[in-house]
């Protein structure tokens, strides 16, 4: 029978285990009634992601953070998934001019590992740019003007390519990025015609994604293995006679 240290310790260790256990992705879908507003907040697996809307005049390949980001938009929600009410007739992420470019920040209440993107209202000439943001606001580039029929170092699965309204579906041989935040926009390009739709752009669909353990976990992990190792060897230490 367990002493109540070697109990507590295998306790510990079987519930940081049931917690810090990588889980299968979970897709979490963004689409909805078509409307434009501040803020969209869905929830998934426990997950809050809530997305705000910028705009902004600098190069997109070029952000350094969230302070070389613009004013406030309205997020454009429909059916096929979430862009940015920029004021021109498609409102979709794009950066098709310098007034005009424009940027979804999503914010979720825990770290999370992206393990695929869909993309809806797809253009012929869209490119995806995606930041991580760190804790001081500050970018780092994770997908940097990757064309979205590419692979972009994982599989893409592409729906009716040929017309705007298809749908990319990326997905990654390895989950990739461990951040709470971050920002969706596209690489600047030309203001380009494309079946009726002025300018590239996209909506974001739905992400899969595995939540990142907290590192308390891991501090509860470590613990106790440690104390299971310091049971085993009390038990083991031999009795010295008086």
């Amino acid at each position: 029978m367990l002493n109540p240290i070697a109990a507590f310790a295998v306790a510990t260790l079987a519930g940081a285990f049931v917690v810090a256990t990588p889980a299968s992705a979970v897709t979490v879908m963004f689409g909805g009634a078509t409307q434009n507003v501040s803020s969209v907040t869905r929830t998934a697996d426990g997950v809050d992601f809530t997305f705000t809307a910028v705009r902004f005049t600098g190069n997109p390949a070029t952000l350094s953070g969230l302070s070389s980001l613009g004013a406030p938009l309205l997020v454009s929600v429909s059916a096929p998934g979430l862009g940015v009410d920029g004021g021109g007739s498609a409102p979709q992420v794009d950066t098709n001019q310098a007034n005009r470019r424009e940027a979804l920040i999503l914010t979720a209440s825990s770290p999370f590992e992206i393990a695929s993107l869909k993309l809806s209202m797809v253009d012929s000439n869209d490119t995806l740019m995606l930041y991580g943001v760190n804790p001081d606001g500050s970018f780092i580039p994770l997908i940097n003007s990757g064309t979205i029929k590419s692979g972009l170092d994982g599989a893409a699965s592409v729906v009716n390519s040929n017309a705007n309204g298809g749908t990319s579906l990326l997905t990654f041989s390895n989950p990739w990025g461990n951040f709470s935040q971050y920002v969706f926009t596209t690489r600047v390009g030309g203001d380009v015609i494309y079946n009726g739709d002025r300018g590239q752009g996209y909506r974001l669909d739905s992400i899969g994604f595995n939540v990142v353990p907290e590192p308390r976990m891991w501090a509860m992990l470590i613990v106790g293995f440690g104390l299971v190792g310091f049971t085993a060897r009390r038990r083991r230490k031999p009795m010295v006679s008086a």
